[in-house]
């Protein structure tokens, strides 16, 4: 397997519990301390630390782990024995546990981001909205860990950018009461709001206080002020993509929407509205069926969606348009599984597909500022910004659920020989096996966001070169297409050893024409590559795929409701049926080809023997 070793990432760190350690100051003999409790790995190949029984206090941000924007992500963890063998000169000695956390709210220099009431006053009534909105977010996850007091914390409670980011969790066996948020916002915020909003938010904050607004009522207030925000304000958005087969496949399994050469081609009500990326699964045939299935079902199902969206008066409820989406998948799900069932696939021979997915509600030109991201399995979506790259998706394998189930820090979850393995795909079994990842994303600035198959992915690539080729597509305009196609020839000279799959999609708060600046056409990349290798012989699926569902953490979504008028119902229930209909008929036209069953990245077929998995420590983005 290549050696990654040649681009390291400058990773800071965090030290909770770390009090007086001067600057220059080694930790564990590997930690060398910035400033405060600011540290950087200089051993980030290495396995990093922690105690077979991890202490209480890591639980949370591990149970935590989805919420990869906003909440930390346990790194090592330092026990005072780290330094009990003879501190050297220039190392600290450790008095008490310390707990390294990475994802955290510090920027490239090493300084730490301001908190979000020193950030308040400077911010435009969009985004004061827009932080508030994450906060509430964040109240019922937190307080399910015992960590809603880190809300409560000025000093912990920081921004980067739009996004609202936690520098620690503060734990309490008592939850602090939403009231009590409340009064604090009072303090904090009320006498820097913006003046279009501050009427609004005084009203919020003392309804909040009395006890009067509760959290669901305060989240309504806020969306209902965003709307009234965004009137007027345009909003555009440009996409292009890229897929090639690699240096290692002899075909492509990933399957993208838009499709190539479809400009002028799309439904109106589709067109620079949907991204999605499937990363089939299955070997030959079987995994690029499951990817083209997917897109196609989803897409019939979107067009009937969006269309009602568009032509409906009422504003449509975000959580009804969520639920909407993941009743798609399901219906995308079974249709891939009774496939399989049909022509009586079993363990490496059952296809199915990852998927990532970004949705725009509403139009081009209409005032909005809001995307639904779906995910399953370990296709990613990165949101993109001047300060650089920002995973939004967490992968579906192994190492999260174990991180998730509190088992192990995700450096170490990583280190298991089946740590990339899937937990969940589409397709793989019965739909009320599935949890759809759904997330709503508000925007208050021009962004990029990125959806990309692991060919890219893999080995940390994405964060390697973020701020080299994709924050330029941002802050220098460079064009979509160019970039998706330079994005696959770094993740053929860097990676290579699979399909790789790019959709790139811009987001402008301003008026463009329909086909300002670039072609909106997807780029279909057709590189010289050396012989395919051949493809790898099977091994049994089933440990893959055949996760008990209770050893996944969910995150349930609910069943989608009854729709309010009976034609957003009815024309689902009809295009579902008749994309039923059709995709088995033109399976049962493709006739049955020698199937290539998948193998994980992480796993030699030929006698079991492990290797490394392709997301080895150190975890994350500086």
């Amino acid at each position: 397997m290549d050696d990654q070793s040649t681009h390291l990432l400058k990773r800071y760190l965090w030290a909770a519990g770390l009090d007086g350690a001067k600057p220059d100051t080694l930790l564990g003999g590997r930690y060398r301390v910035v400033s405060g409790q600011v540290v950087w790995d200089m051993q980030p190949v290495q396995a990093a630390e922690a105690p077979d029984e991890l202490p209480f206090e890591a639980i949370a941000y591990l149970k935590l782990a989805r919420l990869s924007l906003h909440c930390p992500q346990p790194y090592a963890i330092l026990s005072e024995d780290a330094d009990k063998n003879g501190s050297k000169d220039g190392e600290a000695s450790l008095s008490a546990p310390i707990l390294l956390l990475n994802r955290v709210p510090i920027a490239a220099s090493g300084e730490l981001q301001p908190t979000l009431v020193m950030a308040w006053s400077g911010a435009t009534a969009r985004r004061q909205v827009h932080w508030l909105w994450q906060v509430l977010q964040l109240w019922t996850p937190f307080a399910e860990h015992q960590a809603a007091g880190t809300l409560l914390r000025e000093d912990w409670l920081r921004v980067d950018g739009a996004r609202v980011r936690c520098l620690q969790l503060h734990q309490a066996a008592v939850s602090p009461a939403l009231s009590q948020l409340g009064d604090l916002w009072k303090e904090w915020f009320l006498e820097n709001a913006q003046a279009e909003i501050a009427a609004d938010l005084h009203e919020l904050f003392f309804g909040m206080g009395r006890g009067e607004i509760l959290l669901q009522g305060a989240i309504a207030r806020l969306e209902a002020i965003n709307d009234r925000l965004i009137v007027g304000q345009p909003f555009s958005v440009r996409m292009a993509t890229a897929t090639d087969i690699g240096k290692r496949r002899d075909h492509n399994e990933d399957s993208c929407y838009p499709p190539p050469g479809a400009k002028g081609l799309l439904s109106p009500y589709l067109r620079e509205r949907v991204a999605i990326v499937c990363d089939g699964l299955g070997g030959h045939e079987g995994g690029e069926v499951a990817s083209a299935t997917a897109i196609d079902a989803l897409t019939s199902q979107l067009n009937v969606l969006l269309r009602q969206v568009e032509e409906d008066k009422d504003p449509f409820s975000p959580k009804a348009f969520g639920d909407q989406l993941a009743a798609m998948v399901r219906v995308v799900n079974n249709q891939i599984a009774a496939l399989n069932d049909a022509q009586q696939r079993t363990a490496q021979q059952r296809m199915g597909t990852t998927l990532v997915m970004a949705v725009f509600p509403r139009p081009q030109g209409h005032a909005s500022n809001e995307v639904y991201v779906v995910s399953v399995g370990d296709s990613r979506l990165y949101w993109i910004d001047d300060r650089g790259c920002h995973p939004v998706t967490v992968d579906d394998n192994v190492a999260t659920r174990d991180t998730l189930l509190g088992y192990s820090l995700p450096t170490h979850a990583q280190q298991r020989l089946d740590g990339a393995s899937l937990t969940q795909a589409l397709g793989t079994r019965a739909s009320e096996n599935l949890v759809p990842r759904i997330q709503r994303l508000w925007l208050d600035e021009d962004a990029v966001f990125l959806l990309c198959s692991d060919g890219l992915s893999d080995y940390h690539l994405v964060d390697e070169i973020g701020r080299s080729h994709l924050v330029p597509v941002l802050t220098e305009d460079r064009p979509l297409a160019t970039t998706c196609r330079r994005l696959i020839e770094i993740a053929n000279e860097r990676n290579g050893h699979d399909n790789v799959t790019v959709v790139l999609v811009r987001c402008r708060f301003a008026d463009l024409p329909p086909d300002a600046g670039e072609p909106t056409t997807l780029q279909e990349v057709d590189t010289d590559t050396t012989e395919a290798a051949p493809p790898p012989e099977s091994v049994n699926l089933k440990e893959i795929f055949d996760l008990q569902e209770d050893t996944v953490v969910p995150q349930k979504v609910a069943a989608a409701p009854k729709p309010k008028r009976l034609g957003w119902g009815l024309w689902l229930g009809v295009a579902m049926v008749a994309a039923g209909l059709w995709f088995f008929t033109r399976w049962q036209t493709r006739g049955n080809g020698t199937e290539t069953p998948i193998v994980p990245p992480e796993m030699t077929p030929a006698d079991g023997t492990a290797v490394p998995n392709p997301e080895p420590p150190p975890p994350g983005s500086p």
